[in-house]
């Protein structure tokens, strides 16, 4: 049970920590070495891995969490191309400054 409990304050605990000491050194901008660690090895999204973190845990214990998360991944992998399936209705050129919408 300690084990169990040591487990899960580290996923929580930990992530939290990196991600509150990651927000101060691109706040403060010092260490300068470490800020241009950041900033290259982070991705633009900015993302909170103690977001992430605290989803797998609720999602451990709801399994509707469990199919929301499973689901967001499913539709960051699918392509979603205009030029797929049926035509569009609806087109929009913003470089020419119109649009078309075509009845069905």
């Amino acid at each position: 049970m300690l084990i169990v409990t040591l487990l899960m304050a580290a996923v929580i605990i930990v992530p939290l920590l990196l991600s509150g000491a990651r927000r101060l050194v691109l706040r403060n901008g010092r260490p300068v070495w470490l800020r241009h660690l950041v900033v290259r090895t982070t991705t633009g999204g900015g993302g909170n891995g103690a977001g992430a973190a605290v989803a797998e845990l609720t999602a451990a214990l709801n399994p509707n969490k469990r199919v929301e998360i499973e689901q967001r991944r499913t539709d960051q992998l699918i392509r979603h191309d205009s030029e797929a399936g049926a035509p569009p209705h609806a087109i929009v050129d913003l470089t020419a400054g119109r649009a078309v919408i075509r009845s069905r």
